[in-house]
């Protein structure tokens, strides 16, 4: 009975020295990713290259649809999730190295991010409801998801209202950047999330202005 015991206290410390060392793994990893780096400049090799981004959309629910008959103008408020991939030349590491670590979790205020905006955009900024933190692969591909609140606006034909049926684009771009910095793609069609709008309805878009 006592050997099964000092058997058992054994592996349960083995067992703790590995989880700690996995730990200070993943933190080496993050002091030596981030160690240096700059979120301004787009995280490519060379300047000259074209960075794409791969943009896509998530509806979670429509919070309002407010109409304005005598300007012919549907405002509309949106709850989605954006959804964003794209290569960080920075963000790469050999997993050898790190104990087999192939992803981390970044916060995603301390790295490079897209600047895309809605260009029909009604009410000021979006309203990014949670931070979220991007993903990271060890081949340097960056996944970012952020919930949020957009307001946008959109003519509409009233000439049949109540009984119209009516169509809403919502257009995204990079703000400072033209399409020779930074190219957006729009991720494979698909029904939204429970609502029967697909994304070429939902989520048409622009690689910013003078593009």
């Amino acid at each position: 009975m006592k050997y099964a015991v000092l058997v058992w206290c054994t592996f349960a410390t083995v067992s703790g020295k590995i989880k700690q060392s996995a730990k200070d793994l993943e933190g080496q990893l993050y002091e030596d990713l981030l160690f240096d780096y700059n979120k301004i400049p787009r995280p490519v090799k060379n300047s000259s290259d074209i960075l794409t981004v791969d943009v896509g959309a998530s509806l979670i629910r429509i919070i309002d649809v407010v109409i304005c008959m005598s300007c012919k103008k549907a405002f509309t408020i949106i709850n989605k999730v954006h959804e964003q991939k794209w290569f960080d030349a920075k963000l790469t590491w050999d997993p050898k190295k790190y104990g087999g670590l192939r992803t981390l979790h970044i916060p995603s205020d301390l790295i490079w991010t897209p600047d895309l905006v809605l260009y029909n955009n009604a009410a000021g900024d979006p309203d990014i409801t949670i931070l979220t933190d991007a993903l990271v692969t060890h081949e340097g591909h960056v996944f970012w998801q952020p919930p949020a609140i957009y307001k946008s606006f959109c003519p509409i034909d009233v000439t049949w209202f109540p009984y119209d049926s009516q169509k809403c684009e919502m257009k995204f771009g990079t703000w400072t950047y033209t399409g020779r910095y930074v190219d957006l793609k729009q991720l494979p069609k698909g029904e939204l999330a429970g609502v029967g709008v697909t994304t070429s309805d939902f989520n048409p878009m622009c690689s910013g202005p003078g593009k």
